[in-house]
């Protein structure tokens, strides 16, 4: 018995590298470093305003809740089913997005190890993207014992490995003697004309912090909650907001921030350095270690959600072709799903002119849902700190406005394109983000208004009924 406890409590140690790996991102670091040193006031901003009152509401309601749930428990608490419907639904949506930026990211590199001329042709890109996706998926079927050696692996080598290595060679580019591509003066922290043009951005910088509280899930297989969680957290987020700004400065240190690319970003600095210091094989090296990251970070999360999505829709008994589980217990048609959707949002890679910006459609996209998310859960968190008498405090208060009103921030300037995106129908770019937003919002409460519908009508048959059989007898 004791044995088995053990193999089931989480300690300090695991929660950190589990937050660490689920938030940092190297797809995100080419967006950060188009700022230039700016980037580390945006940081700094989000991360005061932002991911710090993210980790406070975080580390206090999973003490005050410490069971498996997480946010969907804060804000049904705060709420109601409904809204904790909205919440979860939210979260898949948003990371359903992410999924093709991901894809397009771990493909990019992979194209560059083996062909570098063929980075630029969408039709390429979409299929390879489809291909390892649904590759996944059948990896995935033979159950979760099958890839989950290999995500927690690959996460370690293919993000942290990475960035740790891209820091180190920023600084031995500048203590070797060659010049900055950035310029490192007081004047660059402030952002200028042309970075606050670029404002959209920001939205992203807000999304590559998101995630943190994914980690509550587990709240339940935790050892003295009360204490692991509150250290988990504040060391996490350190370790998180270094390496993102650190990472991110490195990038345009050694190259110009107008010449950094969104999707080849981290391949271009690595083949630079190689290159400049005679060592051809290891940009290579390092190529598959961000392939076999990326691959293995969205791995994980793609098992997550399918099995949380498939909870979420058995619970409510709503699409029930999707409830089956195949013989390794695997909800195989949840995941053909996630696979169909993720399929169709492909295509905005043919809807626009060039591969960055059906890039940044889909991360600003994924950058909006996410921030929405957020704001149902700052407004849960305030509220239930003020329904708990030991909460009221000024943090109680500050925290969550602050976090939520930075979130309204993101939401907003999302809407922007940045100067480097084609601007040539804005309309239509315009009229895709709110419909997206609009449509995929309102299909919870559709399902659940249906839902509703559906049984207060089974519940007036039965009542008929039973009068009927009163009457007869």
């Amino acid at each position: 018995m004791i044995i088995t406890k053990k193999k089931k409590w989480l300690g300090t140690f695991q929660l950190i590298m589990f937050a660490v790996v689920s938030v940092d991102s190297l797809r995100n670091l080419p967006i950060g470093a188009q700022y230039g040193l700016s980037l580390v006031t945006f940081y700094s901003f989000a991360g005061l305003a932002f991911f710090l009152p993210l980790v406070w509401v975080a580390s206090q309601l999973t003490v005050k809740f410490p069971n498996v749930g997480g946010s969907y428990l804060w804000i049904q608490e705060a709420f109601g089913e409904t809204w904790g419907c909205l919440s979860i639904w939210l979260q898949w949506t948003y990371n359903i997005i992410w999924y093709p930026t991901i894809f397009a990211f771990i493909t990019s590199t992979l194209i560059s190890l083996i062909s570098p001329e063929l980075g630029t042709n969408k039709f390429i890109l979409l299929s390879s993207c489809a291909g390892l996706f649904w590759l996944i998926t059948f990896i995935h079927s033979f159950g979760i014992k099958a890839s989950s050696w290999f995500s927690a692996i690959s996460a370690i080598v293919g993000t942290l490995l990475p960035m740790t290595l891209i820091i180190v060679f920023a600084i031995y580019w500048m203590l070797s003697g060659s010049p900055s591509a950035t310029p490192l003066t007081i004047q660059g922290l402030l952002p200028g004309k042309e970075t606050l043009k670029n404002l959209a951005y920001f939205s992203n910088i807000l999304f590559s912090l998101l995630g943190l509280e994914v980690i509550a899930m587990h709240a339940g297989n935790v050892a003295n909650p009360k204490k692991s969680y509150p250290r988990a957290f504040f060391i996490s987020a350190i370790i998180i907001l270094t390496t993102l700004i650190l990472s991110s400065l490195a990038l345009c240190i050694v190259i110009p921030p107008g010449k950094i690319m969104l999707l080849s970003g981290m391949m271009d600095v690595f083949n630079l350095f190689f290159a400049t210091h005679h060592f051809p094989y290891g940009a290579t090296i390092i190529g598959w270690c961000i392939v076999i990251g990326g691959l293995g970070i969205a791995s994980s999360w793609m098992i997550g959600l399918a099995r949380g999505l498939h909870t979420a829709l058995t619970s409510a008994n709503v699409f029930k072709a999707l409830h089956p589980l195949n013989s390794n217990g695997v909800a195989i048609n949840v995941l053909c799903f996630q696979g169909v959707v993720y399929t169709l949002l492909l295509s905005a890679f043919l809807l626009l002119p060039n591969i960055n910006s059906s890039y940044w459609l889909l991360s600003a996209l994924s950058a909006q849902f996410s921030l929405i998310y957020y704001v149902l859960l700052f407004s849960a968190a305030f509220k239930l700190f003020r329904s708990t008498q030991q909460l009221q405090t000024f943090l109680s208060k500050a925290m969550p406005i602050s976090a939520g009103i930075v979130s309204l921030m993101g939401i907003a300037v999302g809407f922007i394109p940045p100067t480097d995106i084609s601007q040539d129908n804005i309309l239509s770019y315009e009229f895709f983000m709110i419909s997206s937003l609009f449509i995929f919002c309102i299909i919870p409460f559709f399902v659940l208004k249906i839902k509703t519908r559906k049984k207060y009508a089974w519940n007036l048959d039965s009542s008929k009924q039973m009068d009927s059989e009163a009457e007869a007898k």
